[in-house]
């Protein structure tokens, strides 16, 4: 019995360390942090970004084609965060895992940079197949509606 409660204990932990966002609730989240004209990107393309990378998950992670990438906003692993286990250019200077908890504060940051970089949004793959076309537009009307 009390394995079981320190199992349950532990995956109540892990389900508090990670938010999965509504659309909405995230727009209002990323204007509140200042991504909504960021280097001229609109808050509807970062929530397109941020669909197609992680459904709106914190906690999200992904290891596709020898990369990993961690959080929100798709972060990679081997250039913007270091997990201990891949060489890393670290540009973010921060602890992959530190991009899969609530806190979104730190992965902002770090997408700031992304976007501020040499390909801009186009560094994420989601935001270069998804969100060059009408889905932006669409994302951001649906949360304002008149």
């Amino acid at each position: 019995m009390k394995a079981l409660n320190l199992v349950f204990l532990c995956l109540l932990i892990l389900a508090s360390e990670s938010k999965k966002y509504l659309k909405c609730e995230l727009q209002d989240e990323l204007i509140r942090r200042g991504l909504d004209g960021y280097h001229d990107i609109g808050v509807g393309h970062w929530l397109c970004l941020v669909l197609f990378a992680s459904q709106f998950d914190t906690q999200h992670y992904e290891y596709t084609d020898g990369h990993p990438y961690y959080g929100i906003f798709y972060l990679s692993g081997l250039l913007w965060c270091d997990n201990g286990k891949h060489p890393t250019k670290n540009l973010c200077s921060i602890d992959c895992e530190k991009f899969l908890d609530d806190n979104i504060a730190d992965d902002v940051e770090c997408a700031k940079k992304v976007s501020a970089s040499k390909n801009g949004m186009l560094a994420w793959k989601p935001f270069e197949e998804y969100c060059l076309h009408p889905m932006p537009s669409i994302l951001y009307w649906e949360c304002n509606k008149p």
